[in-house]
């Protein structure tokens, strides 16, 4: 019967795959000659386009373990570099930025993990541009 459910059949005609939380592996690059060249033209583009690429966030799932992992890479070499370029955190205070990597990229992860849990390959700042950021400056 049309409009009907079925015992058993659920009314969420959107397709959902659940996945642990594998959480986040930090990485923490000192100095430029460390990162690789992928991240490296990442990072050249942001700042030609006026953005502070301090943390970086890649997820991925993995079908296998039915797992959501991701890597953040946070490029403290960059932070002296983005002082000259006018990116000041409040009161000068880089604890605060410290604090505003560690409470954001984790957003990115859970993000993340929502797509991949809806089979889809959102861009995570759209869904960041919506939700709000908690960026400062």
């Amino acid at each position: 019967m049309a409009g009907r459910i079925a015992e058993g059949e659920s009314s969420n005609r959107n397709r959902i795959s659940p996945l642990r939380d594998g959480g986040i592996r930090w990485v923490f690059y000192l100095w430029k000659s460390e990162v690789p060249e992928p991240e490296l033209a990442r990072i050249a583009w942001s700042a030609r386009a006026g953005f502070l690429r301090a943390a970086v966030t890649f997820g991925f799932p993995d079908w296998d373990s039915a797992e959501y992992r991701s890597t953040t890479t946070v490029h403290l070499w960059d932070l002296g570099n983005a002082y000259t370029r006018g990116f000041r955190p409040p009161d000068g205070d880089w604890g605060r930025m410290m604090i505003h990597i560690f409470t954001h990229e984790p957003l990115h992860h859970a993000i993340g993990l929502c797509l991949a849990e809806m089979l889809e390959r959102g861009d995570q700042e759209w869904v960041i541009a919506r939700l709000g950021d908690a960026r400062w400056w």
